[in-house]
This record gives structure tokens, C-alpha cells and sequence, in this order.
């Protein structure tokens, strides 16, 4: 009995700790996040999008490959990791040392991709980068 109780009790924190209940890309929503509060100052990390670039477009079914670089911030150390918003809306976490997100299912229409590195508390850094894009209907 103690043992399925220390079980749900683990289980419980991995959901509350990530809402996604995992490590992998996927959704994590943080409605401070979304907002810009919560914040965390960058410390001398920074994260630039390296594509896709400034004003692309892209078909419905496309799928867009987002790609960061960084600098003074190891992904993947410590939980170090990464966000992605589409005008403002969780698309996903990036955990491990990926650098690379695809992104798919965005409606036609103009959006904001902002990207923001995150640290081992599920916490973006104050200072993130974005770029513009567009998404047409097939």
C-alpha cells in the first residue's frame, strides 16, 4: 500500500512540475509565461532564431522548422531548455540538447514566433527573440 501511495505521490509531482507530465517537446502552458510575467533575468544567456527567418511564409501543411542557437546557456544542463509561443500561445518545450523545434498545425494567418530559454524550474528568461511569419491556407 505504501508503495502505491509513494507512487502517486511522484506521479502528482511530475504533472505539477511540468504540464505537460513529461521531458520532451510538447505543450507547456504558463499563463505568467504567456504574459511576460514571471520572468527571470538572463544572466548573460542569450537565445537568437536562426531560422525561420524574418517575414517566411508558409503553406497550412507545412511544417516549420524553428532553430535557436545560444550563448552562455548549455541546453540541456541542469534542465536547462527552451520554449516556443506563436503570438503569445505555448507551442511547446524543448528539453535535451535539441535546437531544433518543428512546428505544425498553425491556422493561415500572421504570427509572432518568440522563443525563450528556460531554466530547470520551468522558468522563460526575461529576454527571448522573435521573428515574424505567415501561414497560408493551401
Amino acid at each position: 500500500m505504501k508503495k502505491i501511495v509513494l507512487l502517486f505521490t511522484l506521479l502528482g509531482l511530475l504533472l505539477v512540475g511540468c504540464g505537460d507530465g513529461g521531458h520532451g517537446a510538447g505543450g507547456h502552458d504558463s499563463p505568467s509565461n504567456e504574459a511576460g510575467e514571471g520572468r527571470v533575468p538572463n544572466n548573460g544567456a542569450a537565445v537568437r532564431i536562426i531560422s525561420p527567418a524574418n517575414g517566411d511564409s508558409f503553406s497550412q501543411n507545412d511544417q516549420i522548422i524553428v532553430e535557436i542557437v545560444t550563448e552562455n546557456f548549455v541546453i540541456g544542463a541542469s534542465g536547462n531548455h527552451w520554449h516556443i509561443y506563436a503570438n503569445g500561445v505555448s507551442q511547446g518545450m524543448v528539453m535535451g540538447q535539441t535546437q531544433e523545434y518543428a512546428l505544425r498545425g498553425l491556422e493561415p494567418g500572421s504570427y509572432t514566433l518568440s522563443v525563450y530559454l528556460a531554466d530547470g524550474d520551468h522558468r522563460d528568461l526575461e529576454d527571448g527573440d522573435s521573428v515574424e511569419i505567415t501561414v497560408t491556407a493551401d
